[in-house]
């Protein structure tokens, strides 16, 4: 008798079991991914798909979109580890069918399916409802840095882009005229190929390595390499064209600021006239003066000083924004990543930088199901808010919820007197000071002293018994979301452009299901237990 139990060896046939439902147990997650999936409108999927019946048949878009909820569940987010978890992954084989397909098909099924990937989201919002696990009550916001998939060093002044840009153009057409002339001499010889091999003379080039051109030996890669460079162009204009416009914004109320100041200068000049008149009137007739002592001109008056003073730091701060608006128009350094112009090169928490996304999300208290996800294109928070609380009513909107959300939560990092003054529904409580002495847990340090009325009331709302508690669910609601999410999915996104959109709803989506999962699940055991035994009921 052996000591040991031993399997069968790997040229056994039939070594798992002929029905796939004993391959694995009743309550592996496949199963539940399989079964909420199931109750999900997938429909959008199959859009993409060629309605002329041309090409090979494709993949099952419900499948292909099961397939990826499960392996994002599981911290399965590259292309190339959802196909290999086809093959080594049982619930991945269940989900398939005992189909594999490839990296490249998971990839393009992602890129032509991005709209209806960010429809996952409400979805899984709406399975997280049924499980009474949506609470609109209180939800908190927040933002964090995300790894881009493009490195710093390649970003480009816009000179560069338009050198590089001109080099691929010229290159392109000159190849395009090379293979028409052989084809006219009856050569036949496609771009890029022997005839384009030996016209090429060496040196350096745009996305060169080594001093080799080798884009030019590939058309198709020397017309991505141009339209990337394109598209990174205009990412670059339409950047400077927002913050000229912000900027001649704030010139434009700068400048009627100046112009109220002016008259304000004017009436105390008036005003310190009159008085100065009042009192030589009185000296004349012999009447005592009391009072403080006199001024001799109005240069003297406090008034009229204080006045001036205010006048000239509006006009200082309109030369300032006027300088401002000059060196962006003609900044030579100003620059763009052409792999993905969407990222930035933005500060990392611990020091340094590095090309990275500014990733806002919107989650429910106690619960933690995330109801928006979206990145913000500049690396400070202030400006995300109003456009993270817009995409969580639509969200919502579309989960079929009507409920609307009463208060948001955010940090000091959303403090802004545009914000506090939003013409929205919900309430806010944005902390005006640092976390730590907001929430009561330092108290050291400077007060902040609010300067606008908006600021008061903030401060004023946070101050209440009620804002004091409801602000101290920020932290215990929005970081163990962020937690969550990077722990399981890591913190580089794999796609770029408006794609890094579906693939972040695909880790809230992921992020969302296993929690309605785990409320389903206990839902079921619960019930299991409190049923009444068959004895009972055949009583």
């Amino acid at each position: 008798m052996g000591k040991y139990k031993t399997g069968a060896g790997p040229d056994q046939a039939m070594l798992m079991p002929a029905d796939p439902r004993e391959w694995l147990p009743e309550g592996h997650l496949a199963w539940k991914v399989l079964d909420l999936a199931a109750g999900m409108d997938l429909s959008r999927f199959g859009a993409a798909c060629r309605a002329d019946g041309q090409g090979g048949r494709p993949y099952d878009p419900a499948m292909m979109a099961t397939l990826l909820l499960y392996c994002y569940c599981r911290g399965r987010k590259s292309s190339r580890e959802i196909e290999t978890a086809t093959f080594d992954d049982v619930g991945a084989r269940i989900i398939c069918g005992g189909l594999h397909p490839d990296h490249s098909t998971v990839a393009e099924f992602i890129r032509r399916n991005a709209g209806a990937i960010v429809r996952l989201l409400p979805e899984s919002v709406k399975a997280c409802a049924a499980e009474g696990l949506v609470s609109l009550e209180v939800v908190a916001g927040d933002g964090t840095k995300l790894k881009a998939n493009a490195a710093m060093t390649a970003n480009l002044t816009r000179e560069q882009l338009d050198a590089q840009i001109a080099e691929l153009e010229a290159w392109i057409d000159a190849e395009f005229r090379s293979w028409v002339q052989d084809m006219l001499d009856g050569e036949g010889t496609a771009p890029g190929g022997a005839g384009a091999a030996s016209r090429d003379g060496g040196g350096g080039g745009p996305g060169d390595s080594g001093g080799k051109r080798t884009w030019k030996k590939k058309p198709g890669r020397a017309a991505q390499m141009l339209e990337r460079r394109l598209a990174a162009r205009a990412r670059l204009d339409a950047l400077q064209d927002k913050d000229q416009g912000k900027l001649d914004a704030r010139i434009a109320e700068l400048a009627a600021r100046i112009g109220r100041k002016e008259a304000a200068v004017r009436r105390w000049e008036i005003a310190a006239a009159g008085r100065l008149a009042a009192r030589g009137r009185k000296i004349a007739a012999g009447q005592r003066i009391s009072g403080t002592r006199p001024i001799a001109s109005i240069d003297e008056d406090r008034d009229v000083q204080r006045a001036r003073k205010a006048l000239d730091k509006a006009r200082a701060d309109y030369q300032a924004a006027c300088r401002e608006a000059a060196a962006l128009a003609a900044d030579p350094k100003a620059k763009v990543n052409p792999t993905d112009p969407s990222s930035l090169v933005m500060p990392l928490k611990k020091g340094g930088f590095d090309q990275l996304h500014n990733v806002q999300a919107l989650a429910t208290a106690r619960t933690q199901v995330i109801l928006a996800i979206t990145r913000h294109a500049s690396p400070v928070d202030v400006q995300a808010l109003e456009a993270l609380l817009a995409q969580a009513r639509r969200v919502l909107r579309q989960a079929g919820i009507t409920d609307p959300i009463l208060k948001a939560l955010f940090d000091a990092g959303y403090a802004s007197d545009a914000n506090f003054t939003l013409g929205i529904p919900e309430q806010l409580y944005i902390a005006v000071t640092r976390e730590s002495r907001q929430t009561g847990r330092s108290p050291g340090g400077r007060a902040p002293v609010p300067a606008l009325p908006s600021w008061q009331e903030m401060t004023a709302r946070l101050d209440t018994p009620e804002g004091k508690a409801l602000y101290k669910q920020r932290a215990a609601t929005i970081e163990p979301v962020f937690a969550q999410l990077t722990a399981r999915l890591g913190r580089t996104l794999h796609y770029r452009g408006d794609h890094a959109d579906a693939e972040l709803a695909l880790w809230a989506a992921s992020h969302n299901i296993l929690k309605a999962i785990k409320a389903r699940t206990a839902r079921l055991a619960l019930k299991a237990r409190t049923a009444p035994a068959p004895a009972a009921l055949a009583a």
